[in-house]
């Protein structure tokens, strides 16, 4: 996709499910999609559906630019960001 950074936007979900504190099966539960599917997305192979980014701004509390645009967020965007860094942890329930 032209002007998409599938990469980003894959981050930017998975950073804001882990800071929820939400598992990738339970998400992908709620937004009707298989967890390969929502894996796919986070790794940034795949776009999710405009129905599941929908879902996704309401689960999250944010805006759809937030999720598909990570970079311009006011939280991140410009040349004196904070980067924030996540250790990622596998957890089995």
């Amino acid at each position: 996709m032209e002007g998409l950074n599938l990469l980003e936007i894959g981050e930017a979900i998975k950073i804001r499910r882990i800071k929820q504190r939400i598992h990738q099966t339970k998400l992908a539960e709620q937004l009707g999609i298989s967890q390969t599917h929502l894996s796919n997305a986070e790794n940034g192979r795949v776009m999710l559906s405009l129905k599941a980014l929908l879902k996704l701004k309401r689960i999250f509390g944010c805006t759809l630019d937030e999720l598909v645009e990570p970079e311009n967020n006011e939280n991140t965007g410009g040349k004196d960001r904070k980067e924030e860094r996540y250790k990622l942890v596998r957890c089995d329930d």
